[in-house]
Order: C-alpha cells, then structure tokens, then sequence
C-alpha cells in the first residue's frame, strides 16, 4: 500500500464520520431528563431539589455592640426551607444559634451551635417552622461590631434585645440580574 493510498483511506474515513447522520457512540452532555420524549420524572429520596412556596429573600444588617450588651437575631422559617449565611465581628464573641419553635414554649428551643467565634458561614435547614437565629453577646471590654448576611426562604426577620415579642425587620426580595 502506498502512501498516497493510505492517505486518500484516512479522508475517506474522517469524512464518513463527519456526514450527516452519522451515528455516534458518545453520551449527549445533556440528557433529554423530563423533556417531551424523554423518560418519566420520579422524585428519588433525598432529592436535593426542594420547590418551596416561599419567595426568597435577602437580609443585611450591621449591629454595634457594646460590652455586657446582647442581641438575638431570627428568621421565620417553614419546615425544610434553608438559608445561606455569612457573619463576622472584630473580636471573638459568645455565640448561641438556635430555635423557638412555632406553637411550643420556649424550653422547646434546640441550640445548634455555642462558642466564642468572630465569624461563621454555612446553610441551615429548619427542621420545623418556627424562629431560627443567633443569639451574639459581648462579654469583652471593647465595642464589637457585628455584620450578617443572610438569604434564603424566610418570610420575616426579628430582633431581639430584651423584650421577648422582638421587632420585625425589613428583608427584601433580590435586586434583579443585571442584564
């Protein structure tokens, strides 16, 4: 065989493989899943994916606390609506993120984390509606400032800072893409 024949059956090849209609072996990158012609949708357990009626919001806020003082700061949540947080201050503080469940006194509280911590980040899942929050106190002897960001599926913020009914906070609904 010559080179030139072995060439001319190399083109031959690539352009079979390059014709329209060509079968190919390889997985499409993008299943046709639920689309019209593709296989039945079934929730599997555990899906990760969890449609919920509550429209998501966004939360800012920045506290000064000076030593001795406290702060509680809660989101209303429904049962297995999440949020995404971020928070820091200057200086390590007493930390407490729990509960008061909807409809149960307060000894019905869970508490999730306790510590002295000067930031914290993560998601948190409520395992039944009611207020889920931090609770932040300066025991040191300087000023602390303290700035949360929060986003998620809650419908009301509270603030607590001695009286036990707390003063709802405005949340908003994200600004829109900018396009």
């Amino acid at each position: 065989m010559t080179q030139h024949t072995r060439i001319a059956g190399i083109m031959l090849t690539l352009s079979l493989l390059a014709a329209p209609g060509f079968a190919q072996t390889q997985q499409p990158l993008n299943p046709v899943g639920g689309q019209p012609g593709g296989p039945p949708v079934t929730p599997k357990p555990g899906d990760p994916l969890t449609p919920l009626a509550t429209p998501y919001k966004v939360d800012a806020i920045e506290f000064l606390l000076r030593p001795k003082q406290f702060v509680e700061y809660k989101f209303r949540l429904t049962t297995g609506a999440m949020m995404v947080f971020n928070w820091k201050s200057d200086f390590p503080i007493d930390v407490d993120f729990h509960t008061v469940p909807d409809g149960k006194p307060i000894s019905a509280s869970e508490t999730y984390l306790r510590g002295s911590f000067a930031s914290g980040s993560g998601t948190y899942r409520a395992p039944y509606p009611g207020l889920h929050g931090w609770y932040w106190m300066n025991t040191g002897t300087e000023d602390v400032k303290i700035i949360l960001n929060a986003s998620g599926f809650f419908t009301e913020a509270r603030m607590f800072s001695g009286d036990p009914v707390g003063e709802p906070m405005e949340v908003q609904d994200p600004a829109p893409p900018q396009y």
